[in-house]
């Protein structure tokens, strides 16, 4: 189930459905799983991704955000949410000392890359539907 609120309506249509989409490119299978996503301003970051409950998560997308940068930001936190269904995500930390020791953590890494991939994918699916 995925619950989307805040943003304007395109916002809240588009976000929709780029969490339909990357969840089933990550996760196909699962489907006992809630997704909420809160599009809002946001200062210190353009995204989070929290494990709230048991197979509940919850996404916040700064709203400012534009084009490619709103869609790899989604798919970057639904990168984490198939991260904590596998549970491939797990940290005791949430503060580092600067950006490039938050960059190297395996889970960010993975997710900066598949945001792009599933950013081309999603391009691809665009252009045929």
């Amino acid at each position: 189930m995925v619950f989307v609120e805040g943003g304007t309506r395109k916002q809240r249509q588009l976000t929709y459905d780029l969490v339909q989409f990357a969840w089933m490119s990550l996760m196909p299978r699962i489907r006992k799983c809630e997704v909420n996503v809160k599009i809002k301003k946001v200062v210190a970051y353009e995204g989070t991704c929290l494990d709230t409950d048991t197979r509940v998560y919850e996404i916040e997308v700064d709203k400012r955000l534009n084009g490619d940068d709103f869609i790899t930001t989604i798919f970057h936190e639904m990168v984490h949410v198939k991260q904590y269904v596998r549970k491939e995500l797990f940290s005791e930390v949430n503060f580092y000392s600067n950006r490039e020791e938050y960059l190297k953590l395996p889970w960010e890494i993975e997710a900066y890359k598949l945001q792009e991939v599933l950013l081309e994918k999603w391009n691809k699916h665009k252009k045929t539907s």
